[in-house]
């Protein structure tokens, strides 16, 4: 039975009004002058990223905006949702869901799956526990059989969720075209209107238009071949399958059309539909139900691809690109420089996503637009095991030339003197709290969390205040000593306030007292220069420390002091 996922309705929209309603893909630009979609309601925070990609291959793919003139005007005046919908219609029937041709995301073979036994569908869901988890009794905290019934549109944001970040599954069980937990960060280009409107308040449509791609930079990073239908969405064509021993190959960007990275399948699936009856995660009644679904391994293996959406990183200038993934310790402005802003020259070790780079190198001055919004999210994966979701979300800047270069020695300066005093702020702490700091037992490595989070503002108006585009480059430089001394100051009382907060005095004996006394008064000393470590916080923010540092001190000292007079 179809299920054309071009006009079904199978996406929950959040309107400005709170209203939620389930609509086909067009209805993205429904009533944008007076209740327009504003995000997309699903019931599971990766339903939400995933969709979101999704939606923005779906757009780049229906819409094609041949270069940025183009984009401009779709930005300007979106387009209707009769001419959204025949822009759809008219992609290669691709999207259904179910039925005996090819099925949106699943492989095109049946045969292959005749003697496949079908596995419970909650197992489609990435934090959920597989076959060994489930075997060794392991689910303790994410139960099996959560889910038992999911309606069609729930089991199409699964699947999509699933292609889109599979992580290791096992033996030829392939992880996503960014393998697993992979970092996206999407351009959101919403602030606050003059009118009051706020940033959650204004259409989708912007956030996701902001990261469509045009014909002209899909063509920059085409290769060659892959123009077939096939190239761009995979389930129409057999599956490049990749067990070696029985001839299956790795997919390369030669082996497919650029716009593949929205859609790809590492994983070879075929949903099982049954009869009527209500969703587990929604409380929806549906006509047809998934109950479970067939598997196998040696799927689509995708190699160097550059995916669009996400940062990636190298060891070092001679090694290839790789996708930057979720890391236990989340997304802080630590992050900040490898996720919103490109390093000056060629020899940076991380680059911003595409989408990123691109908006604010070309589109954000256009669309009005000098400071925006970067969305990052992600799964931490420990191999098969998913350890959390990540989301945060963080300012970017449009800035040009030399600002550019000024504004990223500022930041990163601010992070090497953050990271060093976060080191001295965990030695203080294990001081204060254990008579042997090297015996410290407890993971204590939320210290350094805590700082990260608290000198969070200070970071932002720091960076703010440099990028003030009513500063020149000659003010700007003049205005950063300024800034990076009005840091530390504030990065001192933070550390502090961290420091009290693991290291309290109340109820302990004289001795722990003196320890926490003794180690907060060492910390301090050490964010005001007074340490090897301390002059370590000032040569990252390019400051002399006080007195010239300890040597400049210590030869002043020896100067100055009188020689003892000799006894007779």
């Amino acid at each position: 039975m179809s299920y054309d996922l071009r006009r079904e309705p199978w996406i929950p929209w959040r309107r400005r009004s709170g209203v939620v309603d389930w609509g086909p893909p067009a209805a993205l630009v429904s009533r944008l002058d007076d209740d327009p979609v504003v995000a997309i309601a699903a019931p599971r925070p990766d339903f939400d990223g995933a969709l979101q990609e999704f939606l923005i291959g779906l757009l780049s793919a229906a819409l094609q905006p041949a270069d940025e003139k183009a984009w401009r005007a779709l930005w300007t005046e979106p387009p209707s949702v009769e001419a959204l919908q025949t822009a759809l219609d008219a992609l290669p029937d691709a999207f259904d869901l179910d039925g005996d041709g090819p099925r949106l995301f699943q492989d095109l073979s049946t045969i292959d799956f005749a003697t496949c036994d079908p596995k419970p569908i909650d197992q489609l869901l990435i934090d959920s526990p597989g076959d060994q988890g489930i075997s060794l009794n392991k689910d303790l905290f994410v139960k099996r059989a959560r889910v038992e019934r999911m309606s069609r549109p729930v089991a199409a944001m699964a699947l999509v969720t699933l292609q889109t970040y599979a992580p290791s599954g096992g033996q030829g069980h392939r992880t996503s075209m960014r393998g697993g937990g992979p970092l996206t960060t999407l351009i959101d280009p919403r602030g606050d209107g003059p009118d009051g409107m706020r940033a959650e308040d204004q259409p989708l449509w912007l956030a996701l238009w902001a990261n469509v791609e045009t014909r002209a930079q899909l063509a920059e990073r085409a290769i060659a071949g892959g123009d077939s239908p096939g190239g761009v969405f995979p389930w129409l064509a057999t599956t490049r399958t990749s067990d070696l021993k029985k001839g299956g190959v790795s997919t390369t960007p030669a082996d497919g059309h650029p716009l593949q990275v929205y859609f790809g399948i590492p994983r070879r699936i075929r949903l099982a539909f049954g009869e009527c009856g209500r969703c587990d995660m929604t409380d929806r009644d549906d006509d047809r139900t998934v109950s479970g679904f067939s598997t196998i391994n040696y799927g689509v293996k995708y190699d160097r691809w550059i995916h669009p959406l996400s940062p990636h990183a190298r060891s070092k200038v001679s090694e290839p690109w790789g996708p930057l993934r979720g890391q236990p310790s989340g997304v802080a402005w630590r992050d900040w420089l490898s996720l919103t802003l490109d390093a000056p020259g060629d020899e940076g070790l991380r680059v911003p996503a595409k989408c990123v780079s691109h908006f604010a190198n070309r589109r954000a001055a256009p669309a009005g637009r000098r400071e925006f919004l970067v969305r990052v999210f992600g799964y931490d994966m420990d191999n098969m095991k998913a350890r959390g979701w990540i989301q945060a979300i963080l300012p970017a800047f449009a800035i040009e030339g030399q600002r550019r270069s000024l504004l990223y020695a500022a930041a990163r300066s601010f992070v090497e003197a953050t990271n060093i005093a976060a080191g001295a702020l965990l030695f203080a702490v294990r001081t204060a709290l254990f008579r042997n700091p090297s015996e410290a037992r407890g993971e204590l490595g939320q210290v350094k969390l805590e700082l990260w989070s608290e000198t969070e503002s200070t970071f932002f108006d720091a960076i703010r205040a440099l990028a003030d585009d009513g500063l020149d480059d000659e003010q700007v430089a003049e205005h950063i000593e300024q800034v990076r001394r009005d840091f530390l100051p504030r990065l001192e009382r933070a550390a502090l306030a961290v420091f009290d907060r693991w290291s309290p005095t109340g109820g302990l004996d004289v001795d722990a007292i003196r320890r926490r006394v003794a180690a907060r008064y060492g910390l301090a000393s050490t964010l005001r220069g007074y340490s090897k470590f301390g002059e370590q916080i000032f040569a990252a923010l390019g400051l002399a420390p006080p007195g010239g540092g300890r040597a400049a001190r210590a030869a002043t000292k020896s100067r100055t002091s009188k020689p003892k007079e000799k006894t007779k």
